[in-house]
């Protein structure tokens, strides 16, 4: 009995090795160079869930992150290409073999994508031309496909990996499907929220009170429901979210509620007078009264790393810094691997953005849009009633169909 048990030991320590092992080189970061008109090319190149990559050339240093299935190899980067005159010091890296980034373009301390300036430089227009790799229509807005749902049109050449849901008057529509969840128009929604895949939603069938919440499953549009011991009244609004579990203060019963998806289980967390209050990172206790005027959790505070910006979004891989500008916003991005180096996104008239696996998501006028480096700004979906109804919500869900 003791032998099986060592030789079992033995054989799962070394999976267990082998497994870190794999870790272990995944993660393991690659310096190399490479030669271009006689001067070096400084590459780091680490690999974990993605490829994370360096490139230091002419006292100038560029970042990309690339999805690592672009590739099976390690010193991806073949080659680059290269402009600079008075105006820009642009650099496009060649990825084994292929183009998957924008030229990154300095002007001054900021870097912009190319298709950004397009037509401001004349020079920098004939040298791009040149390029036979590089094609500039992968970044522009393709709006040539179309599929309506019930009001929404969604441009589905800009949809690839993902289904987009969308909050309307009666319940919820993606690309693939309609679910009516109210008997009349609720204008109002506020009552709800989009968690881990799923949209949960106040009973507005009901004029003032209610006790049941429907829950939606994204990825299949089954309709559950969630019932409460408790009369909740419909004068109420969702605090905010935390650990995937729902915080909502009742007004008419200064009743705080914690709902739990998860566990289907709707909690007063509340005492006479006293609520949970989240902030920065940590629970706090309040008074009751503060919670009247509707106080919703802060989830972060980065103002002190960055002060000259209106608002800091925090990711796992970067800073969104949005500074004021003409009634909206410069949107930048800093990169954590450097935070001297700020990257030009777009100008966009919300400070309400959203991040999925490197996409950022915002609302501009009656349409929805995307950002990533490998696309460019994409227009996914329009409603008109985005444009005058912010209770609207939406959310992305890595469904893969195509």
């Amino acid at each position: 009995m003791n032998k099986k048990f060592k030789i079992l030991f033995l054989f799962i320590s070394l999976i267990v090795l082998i497994f870190l092992v794999k870790i272990s080189l995944n993660v393991k970061l690659i310096k190399y160079k490479i030669n271009f008109n006689g001067n070096k090319v400084f590459i780091e190149e680490r690999l974990s869930d993605e490829y994370a990559i360096k490139i230091k050339y002419l006292n100038k240093e560029y970042i990309l992150r690339l999805n690592r299935n672009i590739s099976e190899k390690r010193k991806i980067v073949s080659q680059i290409y290269y402009f600079k005159d008075d105006t820009y010091e642009c650099l496009l890296p060649v990825i084994d073999g292929k183009v998957y980034t924008d030229f990154m373009c300095y002007s001054g301390n900021i870097i912009y994508n190319y298709h950004d300036i397009y037509g401001y430089d004349k020079l920098l227009d004939q040298y791009v031309l040149g390029v036979d790799i590089y094609n500039i229509d992968k970044f522009t807005d393709n709006l040539n496909n179309e599929k309506k749902v019930n009001g929404v049109k969604f441009y589905t050449n800009n949809i690839k990996d993902y289904n987009i849901s969308i909050t309307t008057y009666d319940g919820i529509i993606s690309l693939y499907d309609h679910v009516k969840l109210f008997e009349n128009d609720v204008y109002n929604n506020k009552l709800s929220a989009f968690v881990d895949n799923y949209y949960i939603v106040a009973d507005y069938n009901n004029n003032y009170e209610f006790k049941d919440f429907y829950i939606v499953d994204i990825l299949t549009n089954k309709v559950s429901t969630l019932k409460s011991k408790y009369e909740i009244s419909l004068d109420s609004y969702i605090e905010g979210i935390v650990d995937k579990k729902i915080y909502l203060y009742d007004k008419d019963n200064e009743i705080q509620y914690e709902i739990d998806i998860e566990r289907k289980k709707i909690n007063i967390v509340s005492n006479e007078d006293k609520i949970k209050f989240y902030k920065n990172g940590k629970w706090e206790i309040i008074n009751k009264s503060k919670a009247y005027n509707e106080l919703y959790f802060d989830y972060t505070s980065l103002d002190n790393l960055f002060p000259d910006y209106e608002k800091t979004i925090e990711t796992d891989k970067y800073y969104y810094l949005f500074e004021n500008s003409n009634d909206g916003y410069n949107l930048y991005r800093v990169d954590k691997a450097n935070i001297k180096i700020l990257s030009f996104i777009c100008f966009i008239k919300t400070n309400q953005v959203n991040v999925k696996d490197d996409y950022l998501y915002f609302v501009y006028n009656n349409r929805l849009y995307y950002y990533s480096d490998i696309t460019g700004l994409k227009t996914v979906l329009e409603y008109n009633e985005l444009e005058y109804n912010s209770t609207i919500k939406y959310y992305i869900s890595k469904t893969y169909f195509k």
